[in-house]
C-alpha cells in the first residue's frame, strides 16, 4: 500500500541544542544591532512565523522605506549567512542525530511503496544545512529536497497540503488521508495536518516540557523515540 510519510527536522530527526537560537540571535544582532533578542518560543513554528513574532515583541514600526515582509526577508538571509559559517566552523559537531533515525530512514527508502518528504518550519536552505550536518539530506531528495518548508507559507498549518500536492506533482501519485503520514516531536506536527485526514506519528525526542501536550494532542501513534524501528514501520504502514 502506497504512503507518503513526511517528517519534521528539529526535535523528530536532529537536535540543535542551543545552536539553533544563538544562529538566530546573531542574525537578529545583525538586522538589530544594540536591540535584546526578545524570548520567542521557536517550537512547531515557521522560520517566517519566528521572525514576524520577534518584530511584535519588539513593537517594531516599519520605517518608510522598510516593509514588515522586508525586514523578516532580511532577518532570514542573516541566519542562513549566520548558520553557514557556524557549521562550516564546525558547529555541526553539536547537533545530535536522534535514535533510531538513520535505521528508520533507511528501511523507509527500501520500501518501494513509500515515498519521503519534509514538512518542516525551516526555510528549505535552512534544512538542507542543517540535515548535512548528519548526512540526511540523501533520503529526501538531494540536492534538491521535497516536501514543504518555511518559505512556502508562514503558517505551518498550510504545509501539509503543499508538501501533498509537491509530491504529487513530482511523482505523479496521488495520496488521500491517511496514505500521508506526518512525523513530528510537537502538538502543532500531529495537528496540522487533521484538516486533509493524515495520520500522526508522535516522538517524544523534542522539548520534554512540551510532551504532556504532545499526547494531549491525540497522535495515532506515540514512541518515546524512533529505535523500534519495526513497531515504527508497522504503524506507518498498518491501516
Amino acid at each position: 500500500m502506497k504512503r507518503l510519510v513526511l517528517f519534521d527536522i528539529d526535535g523528530t530527526l536532529l537536535n540543535g541544542g542551543k545552536l539553533w537560537r544563538e544562529v538566530f540571535e546573531g542574525a537578529f544582532i545583525k538586522v538589530f544591532p544594540g536591540r535584546t533578542f526578545p524570548n520567542v518560543s521557536f517550537s512547531g513554528k515557521t522560520d517566517r512565523q519566528i521572525c514576524a513574532e520577534v518584530l511584535e515583541e519588539l513593537t517594531w514600526k516599519p520605517e518608510a522605506s522598510d516593509s514588515r515582509d522586508a525586514v523578516i526577508e532580511r532577518l532570514i538571509q542573516e541566519y542562513l549567512k549566520v548558520l553557514s559559517r557556524e557549521l562550516r566552523a564546525g558547529r555541526g559537531a553539536e547537533v545530535e542525530l536522534l535514535p533510531g533515525v538513520v535505521e528508520l530512514l533507511g528501511e523507509l527508502r527500501s520500501c518501494p511503496q513509500v515515498r519521503l518528504g519534509l514538512l518542516t518550519g525551516n526555510v528549505r536552505e535552512g534544512a538542507r544545512l542543517k540535515l548535512g550536518t548528519k548526512g540526511l539530506s540523501q533520503y529526501f531528495g538531494s540536492p534538491e529536497l521535497t516536501g514543504a518548508f518555511g518559505d512556502d507559507h508562514s503558517d505551518r498549518y498550510v504545509l501539509p497540503g503543499i508538501a501533498v500536492k509537491r509530491i504529487e506533482a513530482e511523482s505523479g501519485i496521488r495520496y488521500r488521508g491517511r496514505e500521508v503520514i506526518i512525523i513530528g516531536d510537537t502538538p502543532h506536527d500531529v495537528n496540522c495536518g487533521r484538516s486533509i485526514g493524515v495520520k500522526a506519528i508522535a516522538v517524544g525526542t523534542g522539548r520534554a516540557e512540551y510532551q504532556q501536550a504532545l499526547l494531549a494532542s491525540g497522535p495515532d501513534y506515540f514512541f518515546n523515540d524512533l529505535r523500534e524501528t519495526q513497531q515504527v514501520m508497522q504503524a506507518l504502514l498498518g491501516d
